[in-house]
């Protein structure tokens, strides 16, 4: 079988920075057993890295409760309420911020059209970590999250709409609900936060979707961004499945298959990439 990779699988910037930085900080601190180094929630969606993040004294945790005073704690690439620092700086603890550059653009742009007046729509998955932190730069709740179209629908009409989206969302999805949202106003203001790499791995994975028979994408379940990739491959391949772990591989998938294809998401690991393809090779 051949086996191609598209281009810009594997870690983004962002996610390629927060790493960076996070292994910085416990590696200086491995010594240091009473300064403990906290995080809230896991630092990228992929749960190999985090438990290996894990083992060298990252601590994730589900509530700011639990973070001790004295401690280091570190903001994720996903971004965070302001609200959320400001309760941590309280707690006399050193914050280290790793927030994807991209990601603090999206928080800039929603914060400037809430002080302008606008009502602000976020597209994105209202669950998402980096949507979480961005509702919090927009004054007296003046917003709605828009997952889809049927969200919209629902959305009283407003003087003046602005919208950011996700930086990991689909283009597609960007246009259709803003298309949408002209009915629901008079004036309206986009702002296409979706970061360059997104948009390129999107439009890579889907042209490699046409030149093969099946299509595999890595990453996390939990991976908003890998769940695109899956969405975007296989509108054009129905052939595609979305592993985390080259031990998901089923070899009837590859039954009269000429050509394979390879995606990962933003927080997927070479390796992991490196891994699937070997597995397909011993086929």
């Amino acid at each position: 079988m051949e086996i191609k990779t598209a281009k810009y699988s594997g870690y983004c910037f962002g996610v390629k920075r927060a790493l960076k930085i996070t292994e910085q900080i416990l590696k200086e601190n491995k010594d240091h057993k009473k300064i403990k180094v906290f995080t809230l929630g896991s630092i990228i969606h992929n749960s190999g890295v985090s438990d290996e993040l894990a083992k060298k004294g990252l601590i994730s945790v589900s509530d700011l409760k639990k973070i001790e005073p004295g401690s280091i704690f570190i903001i994720r690439s996903h971004g965070m309420s302001p609200n959320l620092i400001k309760e941590i700086k309280e707690k006399d603890v050193k914050i280290i911020d790793t927030t994807c550059p991209f990601v603090k653009k999206a928080h800039a742009r929603a914060g400037e059209l809430s002080n302008r007046g606008y009502f602000v729509i976020i597209i994105g998955n209202k669950t998402h970590p980096e949507v979480m932190g961005i509702k919090d730069y927009i004054l007296n709740g003046n917003y709605a999250v828009i997952e889809n179209k049927a969200d919209l629908e629902i959305l009283p009409e407003k003087d003046k709409i602005g919208i950011v989206v996700q930086t990991t969302q689909i283009l597609d999805r960007l246009i259709q609900i803003s298309g949408k949202s002209l009915k629901k106003t008079k004036e309206l203001i986009i702002y296409n936060t979706i970061c360059d790499t997104t948009r390129n791995r999107q439009n890579f994975t889907g042209e490699l979707a046409k030149e093969v028979d099946i299509m595999i994408i890595v990453g996390g379940k939990n991976s908003a961004n890998t769940r695109n990739l899956t969405s975007i491959s296989k509108k054009i391949n129905k052939k595609t499945y979305h592993i985390e772990s080259y031990r998901e591989i089923r070899p009837e998938w590859f039954k009269k298959v000429k050509k394979v294809g390879i995606s990962g998401g933003a927080s997927t690991p070479a390796e992991d990439i490196i891994d699937v393809k070997k597995a397909i090779e011993k086929l």
